[in-house]
C-alpha cells in the first residue's frame, strides 16, 4: 500500500469519525453539508451570496470535469 493511499484512507476515516456522530445527534449546523450550506450561503441571501455560490459552482464544475476527463482539466 502506498503512503498516499494510506493517507487517503486515514483522511476518509477521520471524516467519517466526525460526520457520523454529527448526522445522528440531530443538532443544527454540525454536519459537513450544513457547513457547506452556511459557508456558501445556500440558505438565505447574506452579503456576498452571489460570489459564494459562484465559487461553489465553479469548484464543483472543475471537480466533475477533472474526474470525467481523467485529470486533463
Amino acid at each position: 500500500m502506498s503512503p498516499y493511499l494510506a493517507a487517503w484512507i486515514l483522511w476518509i476515516g477521520m471524516f467519517l469519525a466526525i460526520e457520523l456522530p454529527a448526522v445522528f445527534n440531530r443538532q443544527k449546523d454540525d454536519t459537513f453539508s450544513e457547513l457547506v450550506w452556511s459557508v456558501f450561503a445556500i440558505r438565505g441571501k447574506p452579503v456576498g451570496w452571489q460570489v459564494r455560490r459562484l465559487a461553489l459552482i465553479a469548484g464543483l464544475g472543475w471537480l466533475v470535469a477533472h474526474f470525467l476527463t481523467g485529470g486533463a482539466v
